[in-house]
């Protein structure tokens, strides 16, 4: 018998349930002792249909339809017949996993195609987690650059906010020192008093405040530098900071990093470098005592 001609997936299910016209029932059962492949897939039926019977909730039926039943068994007929001179193998019970019948079906069996797609499904779900695990770390350094740029804003608010309060404080407090700054009088020159400068200063806490105006224009790569004089005798002038006046003559220096409690007798004001200078550098271009 020609074995490459298999039988249908349907035909099988219908042949188990003895349900094919009687030609086409005899037809398999002659096809089936010569052909390994469709005596296995009909093992499969075979299994699948007695899983399912094995599953089924058991019902009694109704009464008249098992009588309608019996009756239609009998006016019909009970078997198929076969003719058994040659030589017939009766199809074997096997469960959907058993390999019984695929030892000896191994060249002829169609290779599933099953594997091959949850692999390339494996695959594509892999792939996918990756992308959306991505785009989450991507999302989260963002997340974190916004977060790091505010949290900096809030750190330089709450700065500004803390050396305003303190400058008010320093204006405000009764105990602050006032002293203004003017040009030096030279003896035997005529006065000068259009620079000038006003300064506050907190000896407790360190906190001063500049307020200069009319200031001489600057040579290139020259600075104004602030002077604290301390009032105990033997100590050096302070550094009170650096300012540059603008175009209208106008400069401040505002709360520059002092040591606290020290004593002022005064504060004067120098041309330095750029950099500035730890010791005044003459002339004292403003002073105030």
């Amino acid at each position: 018998m020609n074995t490459a001609n298999h039988l249908s997936q349907d035909d099988l299910y219908l042949f188990a349930l003895q349900l094919l016209p009687d030609a086409e029932m005899k037809a398999v059962a002659l096809h089936l002792p010569g052909c390994a492949f469709c005596r296995a897939q009909l093992g499969e039926v075979q299994g699948d249909l007695a899983t399912y019977a094995m599953t089924a909730e058991m019902q009694a039926p109704p009464s008249q339809a098992r009588e309608r039943l019996l009756r239609q068994i009998a006016e019909e007929r009970k078997s198929v017949p076969i003719d058994r001179t040659e030589q017939q193998i009766e199809p074997v019970l096997h469960p959907r996993n058993s390999r019984i019948d695929r030892m000896d079906a191994r060249e002829e069996r169609e290779p599933r195609r099953v594997a091959p797609f949850l692999a390339w499904a494996g695959w594509s779900v892999a792939t996918c987690a990756a992308v959306v695990a991505g785009l989450q770390f991507d999302q989260r350094k963002l997340v974190e650059q916004d977060l790091a740029v505010e949290s900096a804003k809030l750190d330089q608010t709450t700065a500004q906010t803390a050396q305003a309060k303190e400058l008010m404080q320093t204006l405000t407090d009764a105990n602050a020192m006032q002293v203004s700054l003017h040009v030096p009088l030279i003896r035997g020159a005529p006065p000068k008093l259009d620079p000038e400068a006003h300064a506050t200063y907190v000896p407790e806490t360190g906190s001063l405040l500049l307020v200069a105006s009319h200031l001489d224009p600057l040579q290139p790569a020259k600075t104004y530098e602030l002077w604290l004089l301390p009032a105990e005798e033997g100590q050096t002038p302070i550094p009170a900071g650096l300012f540059k006046p603008d175009a209208n003559g106008n400069a401040t220096v505002v709360m520059p990093e002092l040591p606290k409690s020290v004593v002022a007798k005064g504060f004067g004001v120098t041309v330095e470098d750029e950099a500035g200078s730890k010791t005044p550098t003459a002339p004292i271009v403003l002073a105030g005592m």
